[in-house]
């Protein structure tokens, strides 16, 4: 027999069988309509949005009042949003705000309540990137207002629990401000103690124009001194000039002692001045990093205590009137077209095995 023949000896099979091929296709048909109309109706209500930059909750940098920040977030960003929206801390959320084990009539006190809750959950609720690099949020539900509801509250809590991330870090990093400022402050005292000590000791409260005046003094008083001792030698040399010797001798001496005065003053400052400028500019460096460090801490509380969005909303959850699923017309296509593939695979397996002896095969016996 050619294989032309076995075509159509199918083809004849095939329509030998029409009528419980179309009687089957028939009731699968009304079954599956059946079914379908037996189905609930869900509805998804979706919410779009972007990550926001974490430099808007930050303080502008000292003294770059116009330097440029970033509005939306990096990939980086988008994921982390990405990781908040299915963490267990949302989902959680979710069942205790909405009573979800009410809801799917979970046995809250079975032994896999929470595993089965958790799967209802996943199943309902869904987040994906979309093709603009946007993250997707939707809930699914039969109740198309507690659709919108629960997408809205899942949105609000990825953001809540966003922003609490940021401010973790943020009281951490205040946190190292104040115990910064804390230890500087104490310095700066220690410094200040320090330095009014040894300006007590050496007398010099101002180094600068202690020097210039100690310097002229000097200079002075030595100019004074070798000149009066000068007219003394020359008194001394000339006996009808002997009546104002004693007036000179004592003007030399007076000189003598306020010049040795002067110079003991002037060693003094100068073993005292190097430290004492020493410790100036160590308290003036101390001083201005000191006030950086307050403003920059008040900044950091500023931004701390203002509230900021960890997301960019795009589209807000909205009661969706058009129901996601079951596509009805999809099922009973989908059933009966199944059933008649069935069908025929079927009558072309009796066709092709219609001479086999079924009780032989079903036999303990060897064929």
């Amino acid at each position: 027999m050619s294989q032309h023949d076995n075509l159509l000896d199918l083809v004849n099979a095939v329509y030998r069988w029409r009528k419980p091929i179309i009687i089957s296709c028939v009731l699968a048909a009304i079954l599956s309509i059946i079914a379908a109309l037996m189905l609930p109706d869900f509805y998804t209500s979706r919410t779009i949005f972007y990550a926001a930059s974490p430099d808007l909750a930050k303080p502008l940098p000292i003294g770059q009042a116009n330097a440029k920040r970033d509005i939306y977030g990096t990939d980086t960003d988008l994921d982390r949003l990405f990781s908040i929206a299915n963490s267990g801390e949302l989902t959680d959320y979710l069942i205790d705000e909405f009573n979800l084990y009410e809801r799917y009539e979970i046995d809250p006190n079975g032994d896999q309540a929470g595993y089965a809750v958790r799967l209802m959950v996943a199943k309902a609720f869904n987040t994906q990137k979309n093709k603009f690099d946007a993250l997707e949020l939707s809930f699914e539900d039969k109740d198309p207002e507690m659709a919108a509801k629960i997408a809205k509250a899942a949105r609000e809590k990825v953001n809540e629990i966003g922003q609490r991330m940021i401010k973790e870090s943020q009281a951490n990093l205040i946190k190292n401000y104040e115990q910064i400022i804390e230890e500087k402050g104490s310095y700066q005292q220690d410094l200040i103690s320090k330095l009014g000590k040894l300006k007590n000791e050496y007398k010099i409260f101002n180094s600068s124009s202690k020097g210039e005046i100690l310097s002229e003094q000097l200079t002075s008083t030595r100019s004074k001194y070798v000149n009066a001792k000068s007219r003394l030698d020359f008194y001394k040399s000339d006996a009808t000039l002997t009546d104002s010797i004693p007036m000179l001798a004592a003007k030399v001496a007076g000189l003598s002692k306020s010049l040795d005065e002067l110079n003991k003053e002037a060693a003094s400052y100068s073993s005292g001045s190097g430290e004492i400028e020493k410790l100036g500019m160590e308290m003036k460096e101390i001083s201005e990093q000191f006030a950086i460090d307050k403003e920059r801490y008040k900044q950091l509380k500023s931004a701390y205590d203002s509230p900021f969005s960890a997301l960019h909303l795009v589209q807000e959850a909205k009661v969706p009137h058009v129901k996601s699923r079951p596509i009805r017309w999809i099922i009973v296509v989908g059933t009966t077209a199944v059933t008649f593939f069935l069908s025929l695979i079927w009558v072309l397996f009796m066709h092709q095995y219609k001479d086999v002896n079924w009780r032989s095969v079903f036999s303990d016996e060897k064929r």
